[in-house]
């Protein structure tokens, strides 16, 4: 994915599009919803995020509905990122899969969902 985005002229790190990528599958999240999504420190989460506004990709605001939450948003600049980004997972996907069967990619998506789980903190 770093090359394909560096094919793209695409200006952020990989851990920054994956948390593009993260936020922009949500209408609204918090740093939390972020935290249990990619599953990683918050604190480096939160130094991610930072850095997306710092680039103006991600914008936070107060939750109206509890004033203790951020609430964090795609800027007109992360949302055309995110579309980016998306676009060469896609891509990115189909070249990867595509040889394999469906039967064959629903196999590999259970291994690697039982991988993930393995590693997760009980």
């Amino acid at each position: 994915m770093t090359e394909k985005m560096h094919a793209e002229r695409l200006s952020v790190s990989f851990f920054q599009a994956l948390v593009l990528l993260a936020i922009g599958r949500f209408d609204e999240c918090t740093a939390h919803d972020i935290v249990v999504v990619m599953r990683k420190d918050k604190a480096q989460i939160t130094r991610l995020i930072n850095e997306l506004i710092a680039l103006e990709m991600v914008t936070r605001t107060k939750s109206e509905k509890d004033r203790r939450q951020s609430l964090l948003h795609l800027t007109a600049a992360g949302q055309q990122y995110f579309q980016r980004l998306t676009d060469i997972r896609t891509q990115l996907n189909a070249d990867m899969t595509q040889s394999l069967t469906a039967e064959q990619q629903r196999i590999m998506q259970e291994a690697l969902t039982i991988m993930r789980d393995n590693l997760s903190p009980r």
